[in-house]
C-alpha cells in the first residue's frame, strides 16, 4: 500500500528507497557494500545509485584511499525523501499487523530467516556451472 503511494509522491520504487535506507546514517559506502547489505548483485545497485544520482538524491565521490573506488552516501534532498515517506511506510506496517500475534509473526520471521539463510547456503555451496545443466 504504501509502495504505491511512495511511487506517486516520490517516483521511488521499493528497490530504491532500500538503497536509500541503507545509506541513511553513514557518511558513505562504495558499491560492494550497499551491494552487500541489500543482497543485490552489484551491477544492480551501480546502476539504480546512478538513477539516483541523477535525481540528486545521492552524491558519489572517489575513495580518498583508494581513487578506484567510489563512494555514495545521501544528499540533503535523499534526506528528506527518507523523512517524509517514513510515516507511509510506518502507517502500513500498522495497518498490515494490526490484528496480528506478535509471537506467531516473530515465529513465521523466524522461519523465512531459516529458510532464506538455508537457500543462501544452498547456492553457495553449488558445484560452478551447475546453473548451466
Amino acid at each position: 500500500m504504501s509502495s504505491r503511494q511512495i511511487k506517486e509522491l516520490w517516483d521511488l520504487r521499493n528497490t530504491d528507497l532500500r538503497l536509500l535506507n541503507i545509506l541513511d546514517g553513514t557518511e558513505s559506502l562504495t558499491v560492494t557494500q550497499i551491494s552487500r547489505r541489500a543482497f543485490v548483485d552489484q551491477a544492480w545497485v551501480s546502476r539504480s545509485l546512478h538513477a539516483l544520482k541523477a535525481r540528486k538524491l545521492v552524491d558519489k565521490r572517489a575513495d580518498p584511499r583508494d581513487s578506484r573506488r567510489m563512494l555514495f552516501s545521501l544528499t540533503e534532498r535523499g534526506c528528506q525523501i527518507l523523512d517524509e515517506s517514513r510515516p507511509y511506510a510506518a502507517w502500513t506496517e500498522d495497518v498490515l499487523l494490526r490484528d496480528i500475534d506478535e509471537q506467531q509473526l516473530k515465529s513465521l520471521l523466524d522461519k523465512l530467516e531459516a529458510n532464506t539463510q538455508g537457500l543462501v547456503d544452498f547456492i553457495a555451496s553449488a558445484p560452478e556451472g551447475a546453473d548451466k545443466k
